[in-house]
Formats: structure tokens, C-alpha cells, sequence
């Protein structure tokens, strides 16, 4: 009996339309991941507010979207962290925290056969690997890992992030005219203040900034 090709040529078409957004060695989990969780993937337009998210279905297949301008890593990570809100609605339904112990749990799972295969390099690997000890609910509120995941992203290799600043120093946004002061780093912010009002703020440490 010859087998059915229908589900590798399905594969070789995810495979495929994957190719333009994850690294290379994921392609194949990521097609068959996909396939298994009956996953309806949508490549979004960006999204200031999200990276991805995830829609469930009874009786169709669920959704996840993800950005289309992410890096390979940062879209794979959001990819994995979307698809632990499918495998914990599925396990536990609808009842349970949207980022709870359950999909805390969920998440580290479904991210332990991307980390066998390899996939993120060494220094990745680590940031991401402490990252996953307490997952938050997004990778944008972990600032170490950001300031890793930005080294393997070309389109952001000369871009100036307010974490790169030294204490004092003087800086505008690129979204905000106001100047502005570092004062110092409070984890995922950076209290800074306005030189002339002495007004303070908390501010992303990933925020691009332009020195003054």
C-alpha cells in the first residue's frame, strides 16, 4: 500500500512559507508542531502592543498570530510562547491565569525540544534558558534577553538602545522630543529625569534613543 502524500506535502508547504521567518534548524518541529496542534498560523502586519497571540476553537482549528518583522529568534520564541497557550487551554480549558503557573509549565515543555535540537546559540541559549526558569508574559519585560536576541538581528545592529547609556547621560527618544537624563536602571525601566522640570520617569531600557 503506498503511503499517503498528502501530509508530507503539507509539511513541505509549511516547511516552506516557515522558511522566510524561523532559523532553519526549527523548520521542521515548527511544520510539524503546526500540523499536529491542527494550528491556523497568521503572519500579522506589526503590532506596537504584541508580538503574537493566540485565539481558541472548538471543533476548528485554534489561531496564532505572530509579526511578520520579528527576528528569526524573536518569531520563534513568540511562535513557542503562543503555542503554550494553546497546549494549556487544551489541557486545562478556559479556567486558568492567561500567564499562571499552568502556562509557566506549558511553555518551559514545549520549549525543551527546541533547546535539544539546538537551535539558539550559546549565548542565547543561556539568556533564554534563565528567561525560562520564570517565563514572563512576554520576552519585551526580560531585558537581558532582548539585548541578546538584538545581536542576531541585522536590521537593529546600529541602532542606540537607552540600556546602552551610561548613568548621566543626556538623550531624547526617537518617539519623544523631551531631553532627558539617565539616572539608573530599575530592571526592565530606566528611572530618567528632565534636566529643566526635575521630573522623573520610568522609562523601557529597550527604547531606541538618539544622544544629545
Amino acid at each position: 500500500m503506498e503511503p499517503n502524500p498528502e501530509p508530507s506535502a503539507h509539511k513541505e508547504k509549511l516547511k516552506a512559507a516557515l522558511s522566510k521567518y524561523v532559523p532553519n534548524a526549527a523548520l521542521d518541529l515548527c511544520a510539524t508542531l503546526i500540523m499536529q496542534h491542527r494550528i491556523h498560523l497568521h503572519i500579522e502586519v506589526e503590532r506596537k502592543s504584541r508580538y503574537g497571540d493566540y485565539t481558541p476553537h472548538t471543533g476548528k482549528s485554534s489561531r496564532i498570530t505572530v509579526n511578520h518583522n520579528l527576528s528569526p529568534f524573536e518569531f520563534l520564541i513568540t511562535f513557542i510562547h503562543e503555542l503554550a497557550h494553546h497546549t494549556t487551554y487544551i489541557k486545562y480549558g478556559p479556567n486558568h491565569e492567561a500567564h499562571g503557573a499552568e502556562w509557566k509549565s506549558e511553555y518551559k515543555q514545549c520549549m525543551r525540544p527546541f533547546f535539544d535540537l539546538d537551535v539558539f546559540p550559546y549565548d542565547l541559549k543561556s539568556a533564554l534558558a534563565k528567561h525560562m526558569q520564570n517565563p514572563k508574559y512576554t520576552q519585551a519585560a526580560d531585558v537581558k534577553l532582548l539585548q541578546v536576541l538584538r545581536k542576531y538581528d541585522t536590521r537593529k545592529a546600529d541602532i542606540l538602545t537607552l540600556s546602552q547609556l551610561a548613568d548621566g547621560t543626556l538623550f531624547k527618544m526617537k518617539t519623544h522630543p523631551m531631553l532627558l537624563k539617565r539616572i539608573k536602571l530599575l530592571r526592565t525601566y530606566v528611572l530618567c529625569e528632565n534636566p529643566d522640570t526635575k521630573s522623573r520617569y520610568k522609562v523601557h531600557a529597550m527604547v531606541e534613543v538618539v544622544l544629545v
